[in-house]
């Protein structure tokens, strides 16, 4: 069964921009994008900085790396910086590649506050796009606070030809602060 390159969805969302003016948009689903997003005067997509809800309904191509949940590194709470080699996208230590050719997903998305912290939520299935940062082999700079990263030019899961598909993925999230810096 082939597989479907780039998802098809519906969106509803409604945000508050930055000058504390509320938003609503009912249409198609503006991909790679977890947070509701109003179209700004020089016409990039700007996120709803004091909160939102976003609800998706996904059809397309489920693909994900399975991690190995077995072992202890997975479930540490950061897993970027203190276990990287446990970062089932591009260290290369996942179990194996989960693909559903067709699947429908739903994604929702909640944060809320007014002020510089916005505690909040996303679950469901979101789309990302592969390229380097999601499919490469990483080496990570070791001791620096910052995670710094090398790209190889070996995939870590998948074929190199999938480079600029859209895929979706489950995703979970609940954090004390979801704004965007």
């Amino acid at each position: 069964m082939k597989y479907i390159k780039t998802p098809v969805g519906f969106s509803f969302e409604f945000g508050i921009d930055d000058g504390y003016i509320p938003f609503v948009y009912l249409g198609k689903q503006k991909l790679r994008q977890i947070r509701p997003t109003n179209i700004g005067a020089n016409g990039r997509l700007l996120p709803a900085r004091y909160g939102g809800i976003k609800l998706d309904l996904t059809y397309g191509t489920m693909r994900s790396p399975i991690p190995k949940f077995w072992k202890k590194e997975f479930w540490s709470r950061d897993y970027m910086v203190r276990e990287p080699a446990a970062n089932r996208w591009n260290s290369g230590n996942h179990w194996f590649t989960l693909t559903v050719p067709r699947w429908i997903g739903f994604f929702i998305f909640v944060a809320f506050g007014f002020w510089s912290i916005q505690p909040g939520f996303y679950f469901g299935f979101k789309t990302y796009l592969v390229d380097k940062i999601s499919q490469n082999l990483i080496d990570y700079s070791v001791g620096n606070p910052e995670v710094q990263a090398i790209y190889k030019d070996e995939c870590a899961w998948g074929k190199d030809t999938e480079k600029g598909s859209y895929y979706m993925v489950f995703s979970l999230a609940i954090r004390k602060d979801m704004v965007d810096n």
